[in-house]
């Protein structure tokens, strides 16, 4: 780089940035290629004649974690900040990108971390980095798969995905999430592997769950319930879904022919963990979210900020 180099990158900084001048107006003017205009713009931030200052962005709405934690007696609130108007898919996404801190913050060494399925905890766990001194990390499959074929969201994907990233040990699920009849169920438990997840159950320390409803979750999105059968859980009270496992307004496990056959961790099982943390998004599964903090299914929260509204409009708390 000749002309001075110092000069010449100030002069291209000069053009691009104050002046507001395209790349190929900047190359006429400078006397240079446009490709050595991209090298010389990553030349000037990396020497620091360009430094690049943004206004700090608040991604999370402390008020509305406070108030969730005070109403629901909850271990932890992460309510993120999310455009009004966005569409649950890119939700999703920032919720997940912006609970990142949080989950790394909480594996240890020797973690036992049991995850179920979901399109939001998909978003967090893809995002998550390797996470330093954290050695001896047990994954488990906290429910069987939905259906034949795979997909990222499904448990035993995520599972994976969160066992390579953190160098650990992966125990699966090798069977559906539901069971054909109750005794197909029993005969998966009394398998040597299953049981083994099983164990493990009893020793995890912390659980990441989603919580679906009647109208959207993964079994429904993946066609794994008809519309029978959800007329069906909707006249015994069903009001949400975790692992696959129905309940009603009370965080109480309905009574149907799914609770003989599904393949995951129970509701009583997980309401005896210190830390399971509901992740999830949208208002529309407010009463869901409400039913599982009222039985205590689940001890802290990831969601969106127009969830977490819509949850304490639910409980008769404060709306902001």
């Amino acid at each position: 780089m000749s002309r001075g180099s110092d000069d010449l990158v100030k002069l291209v900084a000069r053009l691009y940035h104050i002046d507001g001048l395209g790349q190929s107006e900047v190359a006429e003017i400078a006397g240079i290629s446009r490709s050595q205009v991209s090298r010389v713009l990553t030349r000037a931030r990396e020497t620091g004649i360009v430094r690049i200052s943004v206004e700090e962005y608040q991604a999370r709405s402390r008020e509305l974690e406070d108030d969730l934690v005070v109403s629901f007696g909850l271990k932890h609130a992460i309510v993120v900040r999310t455009a009004p108007d966005a569409a649950a898919e890119s939700v999703r996404r920032t919720v997940g990108y912006f609970a990142v801190p949080f989950v790394s913050e909480l594996i240890r060494p020797g973690t036992v971390l049991g995850v179920a399925g979901g399109r939001t905890i998909y978003e967090l766990v893809r995002h998550l980095m390797p996470t330093n001194g954290a050695e001896g990390v047990t994954v488990v499959q906290l429910m069987g798969n939905i259906g034949a074929s795979v997909n990222n969201t499904d448990a035993i994907e995520i599972c994976r995905t969160l066992a390579h990233c953190l160098n650990g040990l992966f125990y699966t699920v090798n069977a559906p999430a539901f069971a054909a009849d109750a005794r197909s169920r029993d005969i998966f438990l009394a398998h040597q592997d299953v049981r083994a997840v099983w164990q493990l159950f009893g020793a995890m320390h912390i659980a990441m769950v989603g919580i679906g409803t009647l109208r959207d979750s993964s079994f429904i999105a993946r066609g794994a319930l008809s519309q029978s059968d959800i007329e069906l859980l909707q006249a015994q009270g069903a009001v949400g879904e975790i692992c696959g496992r129905f309940f009603d307004s009370q965080g109480r496990e309905c009574d149907t022919d799914f609770r003989d056959r599904v393949m995951s961790i129970g509701l009583d099982e997980l309401a005896q963990k210190e830390n399971v943390i509901g992740v999830t998004q949208g208002a529309g599964r407010a009463e869901a979210i409400r039913a599982a903090l009222s039985g205590g299914l689940i001890k802290s929260l990831v969601i969106d900020e127009a969830g977490a509204t819509a949850v304490l409009a639910q409980a008769g708390g404060p709306a902001r």
